[in-house]
């Protein structure tokens, strides 16, 4: 029951957000995609809230934690309670089509999956090693410290692994475990939450371009990917990662489609959260503001100026929303052992160029191993083959330019590493980071193939 207040909590803090910064009334969306937006925004400034307690000296005591979704739940009631009108807002789609074969299907194959993760996840602590280095151990440093301790981004590697991670991940275990008193083994179920608030969401936004039979379709092919599903049982912020990443990217094409200043302000947030998750971030936003850009140039001159204030806007806003945690990894010196540009000698980086067919051998292996992506990767690379003269046209360009900017971002990083030799990161690494693009990936196929798909009864109109 106290990790479900932990959720509810979190669910209040977005709820809140969503009130006062999009202001629903304006963006009236379903309450499935507002329970899950709710909850993947309550997660960023949950954490958000817990980095400034960090900066004003608070301990992260229950009380504390708690003060924050309490004291938004009141305003909340009192924005409802002082103009009760406003209660139409929640109210459910008043038009709901009865699902075909086809939905009830996919539905139940998504659901079977969600059920089926909760088993793996319910009877062990966190276990696995870089889940206990990088996050589980981290989050019993905080919460047994009453916060972070100082110079904590400084520490040595042989203290804590990679002090510099960002620390969305521990710090969200310290929020459940200020709820249950440090249950070691229902903190492992955020991660299940996290994958079905990403599964709904990612349904709500296909539904939004598509219909619904295929965005069920899409739904079922991203949740059933065996690498998804094994990484919600696991305590990592790669599935975080992914689930920010192609979400702001979801929002972001709905901007493309209908130039709504809401849809780049849902997009900027996932974005500036990404950052609290993982480095590898840094890439995904700098796309995102370079997609931004060529939108502000490419739109028809009506809406130039428009495109130009909300991209300023979005900018400003992941600016405010990384400062702190940026603010203090700066503050504390933190070196990347990984990539460290002064180590990086001319020597070095022609040995990694030489290790780049190394590097191809290990992609195609990932692309061509259903063990853990099913056919995903086949059925992408076979989309973008039959579909290439679409690739850039229309809404797919950006989508396209997404794609590549970013994975030439990875591509880079993987060539100026300094640490281990290029093999042994690309070993390691590969199958995490192909996590990231997957629900990408699948967005642009989806956009596509769906001319071609929508033709069958069962996934038209």
């Amino acid at each position: 029951m106290s990790f479900f207040f932990s959720v509810l909590s979190l669910e209040v803090i977005g709820f809140f957000f969503m009130l006062m910064i999009v202001k629903r009334r304006r963006y009236p969306c379903p309450i499935a995609e507002l329970a899950s937006l709710s909850y993947f925004l309550g997660m960023g400034f949950g954490v958000y809230f817990l980095m400034l307690y960090h900066f004003a000296g608070l301990a992260f005591t229950f009380a504390h934690v708690v003060s924050i979704p309490v004291v938004m739940a009141i305003l909340t009631a009192a924005y409802y309670f002082s103009r009760p009108e406003r209660g139409r807002e929640l109210a459910p789609e008043a038009r709901w089509k009865r699902w075909n074969l086809a939905e009830w299907l996919l539905a139940l194959g998504v659901l079977a999956q969600l059920v089926w993760i909760v088993f793996l996840v319910i009877p062990v602590p966190v276990s696995s090693h870089d889940a206990v280095a990088n996050y589980a151990l981290k989050a019993k440093i905080f919460y047994f410290a009453g916060g972070i301790p100082a110079g904590y981004p400084a520490w040595n590697e042989a203290t804590v692994a990679h002090p510099g991670y960002p620390p969305l991940l521990p710090l969200l275990m310290t929020w459940v475990y200020c709820f249950t008193t440090f249950d070691d083994l229902v903190v492992k179920m955020l991660m299940p939450v996290i994958y079905l608030a990403f599964i709904v969401l990612f349904y709500s936004q296909m539904k939004r371009f598509f219909t619904r039979a295929y965005a069920m379709l899409a739904v079922f092919l991203l949740a059933t990917i065996p690498q998804l599903a094994d990484y919600a049982t696991r305590m990592y912020a790669d599935l975080i990662l992914a689930a920010f990443i192609t979400c702001a990217v979801g929002y972001f094409m709905l901007y493309v489609r209908e130039m709504k200043s809401v849809y780049m302000v849902l997009a900027a947030l996932l974005m500036a959260f990404s950052l609290w998750v993982k480095n590898e971030a840094i890439v995904f936003t700098g796309v995102f503001a370079i997609c931004s850009i060529v939108l502000c140039k490419k739109t028809r001159p009506s809406l130039k100026q428009r495109a130009f204030r909300d991209t300023v806007m979005a900018l400003l806003v992941m600016a405010a929303i990384a400062a702190p945690w940026f603010f203090a990894k700066l503050s504390g010196g933190h070196v990347n052992s990984d990539i460290d540009l002064a180590r990086l000698t001319p020597e070095r980086l022609w040995q990694n160029v030489k290790d780049i067919p190394v590097m191809l051998n290990l992609f195609q292996q990932q692309v061509f191993g259903p063990k853990k992506w099913n056919m995903l990767w086949v059925m992408v690379f076979a989309g973008l083959i039959w579909k290439r003269k679409s690739l850039w046209k229309g809404e797919c360009f950006y989508l396209t330019l997404f794609l590549v900017l970013s994975i030439a971002g990875y591509f880079a990083g993987y060539m100026v590493t300094t640490g281990e030799n290029l093999f042994f990161y690309v070993n390691t690494t590969l199958s995490r980071f192909m996590l990231h693009f997957c629900g990408i990936s699948l967005f642009l196929l989806a956009f596509l193939v769906y001319d071609d798909v929508k033709q069958l009864p069962s996934f038209g109109e």
